[in-house]
């Protein structure tokens, strides 16, 4: 919950049917998209995995994961490395993939409009927001690393 008077620094991250909304402390970098390795047993929403500062870290395309038909994927496509949800993750970062330029916003208890939500590493929807007119999705990180653990 958002203090009175309190704003969030969040990034939207534009998918290529409508956007993601992220607190901004959860995303370490957005990349350039490279294509990951590819392994034959993972599911269909699991693209693979990219170097990353050393690091190998899997490439989850949410909207696959959330059962959106599969479109094709933007010029300028992206890659969103954001930082686990508690100690245990079998994965420290997971890159999300954006079809653009991901931007900064502030967001205050004022500004959201209508808010639903789910309880945490239920679904992979975590929250949705309308601000402004626009309505975001709050991805469940716990619930993406409970996937990946999964998978």
């Amino acid at each position: 919950m958002i203090g009175a008077g309190a704003d969030v620094r969040c990034m939207l991250i534009p998918m290529r049917s409508g956007r993601l909304l992220l607190p901004s402390t959860a995303v370490a970098e957005v990349i350039g998209y490279r294509t990951p390795d590819h392994r034959d047993d993972q599911p269909g929403w699991l693209q693979g995995t990219v170097s990353w500062h050393q690091r190998d870290i899997p490439v989850l395309d949410f909207e696959r994961l959330i059962g959106r038909a599969e479109l094709s994927a933007g010029i300028r496509q992206r890659i969103a490395v954001c930082y686990a949800i508690g100690g245990r993750a079998t994965w420290p970062l997971i890159g999300l993939v954006a079809q653009g330029i991901p931007r900064l916003m502030r967001v205050s208890q004022q500004s959201i409009q209508v808010a639903s939500g789910e309880q945490a590493g239920a679904k992979p929807i975590r929250m949705t927001l309308s601000i402004a007119g626009e309505n975001l999705i709050v991805p469940d990180l716990e619930f993406l690393q409970g996937q990946l653990a999964a998978a």
